[in-house]
């Protein structure tokens, strides 16, 4: 079931063909950029995604590994992800389907072991040992079920940030180490 009037159909409609022309077209790559120049102290931060020079999320550190717990920290800004990853994938297919939602909230939490990232305990590894992802969903009362069912499990299937945590993701980090003579 496909909803005529959804206007993200009409945006995303004429990808498909050219995506599966040049799958090479389908790539987005993301990319965000820390920059500390030694004007701030050890547990406060900034984020600027590139392309978005008017955007920047501050973050501090957790008060259980010294920080002030001051603002939101690295920890948070994971969860974030899955939340607004979570909610725009549930959004989207619903408007693609023609799927009213009356209230949509999405709720991430997770928990780590501090003695990881403190290096007490070589036995603790530093990220999260679980998450939690709850969606609270109220569709129109007029909503066939088999769609609202649909609709979930397709939220679960192609949303990118459960994905990726799911399954992992290569990842690579490279350190350019300059020092003073």
């Amino acid at each position: 079931m496909k909803n005529p009037d959804s206007q993200l159909a009409d945006r995303q409609d004429p990808l498909r063909p050219i995506y599966r022309e040049d799958p090479t077209k389908a790539i987005s790559y993301k990319e965000v950029r820390t920059l500390y120049a030694g004007e701030t102290d050890a547990v406060h931060g900034r984020v600027v995604p590139t392309g978005f020079p008017e955007v920047a999320w501050d973050y501090g550190i957790d008060d259980k590994v010294g920080g002030f717990d001051d603002l939101p920290n690295p920890g948070h800004m994971l969860c974030a992800a899955l939340a607004a990853c979570m909610d725009s994938t549930v959004r989207m297919i619903a408007d693609r389907l023609g799927v009213r939602i009356e209230r949509l909230e999405v709720e991430v939490s997770g928990d780590a072991d501090v003695r990881g990232c403190l290096a007490i305990s070589r036995s603790v590894r530093p990220g999260f040992r679980q998450m939690k992802c709850k969606l609270t969903l109220v569709l129109d009362p007029s909503v066939d079920p088999q769609a609202g069912a649909m609709l979930v499990a397709q939220a679960e299937k192609l949303c990118v940030t459960l994905d990726t945590l799911r399954n992992g993701t290569p990842l690579t980090v490279d350190f350019a180490v300059a020092g003073s003579a």
